[in-house]
């Protein structure tokens, strides 16, 4: 059955080229060019992904700008079967997207199979919670100075073309994320999957195709970054961009998309606060939760602790002990392999080498781990470091945490507050009031208390501050982030 469904997205040499979809069909780019995508296990060819020129591009979107309108007048309730029939695929595949997640991004089989089952129960909630999605109705006497005789019927609408830019981390999860509620309040969607995971985004898109969504409606424009995603953000025919990334990548998008709307989530660099009355067992199990779950390529990851040096000393020894328990670099494809398998690339290792190296020359102290072989980077802790070191300053995107001493909890909210990042926070206390007041003055999306950072639920609100994001996202305000108010003012005869 894989064979015979996937069949159109890609011809049958080895390894596999895939096709990239223009709304109507599968095709092979006039380009001529392909991607290569290597599997960060072994480093063998998975695949390759279509170049697709500025041309294809300008077609893909006055495809979708003239299908979306009859898309928009869709009953709602088709618009949702469409939807769950696309979730009921996913789950139909399980297997298959795991085992090609596994490949393609290196996850584990665990983490890879919980992404693709979120996705589709996301798909269904997602669905489910639109049903509810209402207009408003206002009368103009509720405003001082105006008497009755004007009704503004407030509904709300599709903005047009959504352009859906996902990361590599999640390539399924966070790629229906965004195609998901953009199809349901009527947009037609662009989705320009990652590189490396772009093989499973090309997959996720014949599902929507499959599961009935119209021609034009959706879109996979497959090739790399600096060429198709600088070329979507700047194009004039799209209405509205999201996107999850870096954060330099993402200001890079704002500047060239301009006055659109944008919904953005973007790095983050996560500190876990532990004051000293904290539970020290479930701190650690959520720091190494936190930190070293998918090798730390998470943007809600742990990356430093804030503690007194007290705290971290009773601290440090509980998380080591965990660590041997479970915590193992290897193979994700072997069940000895627990949290660690590789980072994305080589490139990456070597930047995040880089960090902690120069980290260590301005004084900090690797207690385990701290090296490499290739794209697998040990699991790895450093103390005595300081919030103006690198492994601190940037976004580590590997399975590293720091331990940073601290002399009062104003220190904390200081360090926190001055950076650049402002994703979320974690705090550890046993006082819940305390933990409350304490996250009043943290600058971050969202404070977790006795937790480690994470996304979901998937209908909480989620968030970034300062370079971690623009607007919301979650289930009720992802669909509202995807359609704008229309207000219709009825003025009656006076």
């Amino acid at each position: 059955m894989p064979a015979e469904f996937f069949s159109a997205i890609s011809n049958q040499k080895t390894p596999p080229v895939y096709k990239f979809f223009d709304g109507k069909a599968w095709k092979e780019s006039t380009s001529g060019k392909t991607i290569t995508v290597h599997s960060p296990i072994h480093g063998e060819t998975v695949g390759e992904l279509q170049s697709v020129t500025p041309g294809e591009i300008d077609h893909v979107m006055q495809s979708a700008l003239t299908a979306q309108p009859a898309w928009e007048a869709t009953p709602l309730n088709k618009r949702v079967s469409v939807t769950h029939l696309a979730a009921d695929w996913i789950r139909h595949f399980e297997d298959y997207l795991t085992a090609l997640l596994v490949r393609e991004i290196g996850k584990t089989d665990s983490e890879a199979r919980s992404e693709i089952k979120r996705t589709a129960d996301l798909t269904d909630y997602f669905a489910d919670e639109v049903q509810s999605i209402r207009g408003e109705t206002l009368d103009s006497d509720n405003f001082p100075g105006y008497d009755k005789g004007r009704i503004a019927m407030v509904e709300r609408v599709a903005y047009g073309a959504v352009v859906a830019i996902a990361p590599f981390n999640y390539p399924v999860n966070l790629a229906a994320s965004k195609i998901v509620p953009a199809l349901l309040m009527g947009n037609a969607v662009v989705f320009k999957p990652p590189t490396q995971g772009g093989i499973s985004g090309v997959h996720l898109t014949r599902m929507f195709e499959k599961a009935g969504v119209p021609a034009g409606i959706i879109s996979c424009v497959t090739g790399g970054g600096t060429d198709v995603g600088d070329y979507l953000a700047s194009h004039p025919k799209v209405d509205v961009i999201t996107f999850t990334g870096s954060s330099d990548t993402g200001a890079a998008i704002a500047r060239k998309a301009g006055m659109k709307p944008l919904v953005f989530e973007c790095g983050g660099n996560n500190p876990a606060v532990v004051l000293p009355d904290a539970d020290m067992n479930l701190t650690a199990r959520e720091i190494i939760k936190g930190g070293y779950q998918y090798a730390g390529q998470r943007c809600t990851a742990i990356k430093y602790v804030l503690g007194s040096q007290g705290v971290l000393d009773q601290l440090l020894p509980v998380v080591l002990t965990q660590m041997g328990e479970s915590v193992k670099m290897g193979d994700p494809r072997s069940p000895e392999t627990k949290l660690v398998g590789p980072v994305i690339s080589v490139s990456a290792a070597g930047q995040f080498q880089q960090w902690i190296d120069e980290s260590v020359k301005l004084g900090a102290k690797i207690v385990t781990g701290g090296s490499r072989k290739g794209n697998y980077m040990e699991p790895t802790i450093l103390t005595g470091v300081t919030p103006d070191m690198p492994v601190v300053t940037h976004e580590v995107f590997g399975p590293l945490v720091s331990f940073i001493s601290i002399k009062s909890m104003d220190e904390a909210v200081t360090i926190i507050n001055d950076s650049m990042f402002g994703l979320q926070a974690s705090v550890f206390t046993k006082d819940e009031g305390t933990g409350l007041t304490f996250a009043k003055q943290l600058n971050v999306g969202t404070v977790q208390i006795n937790g480690s950072p994470q996304r979901g639920p998937d209908h909480f609100p989620f968030l970034g501050v300062k370079r971690s994001g623009l607007g919301v996202q979650g289930v009720r305000y992802s669909l509202e982030a995807m359609s704008r108010l229309k207000p219709v003012v009825i003025n009656k005869p006076q």
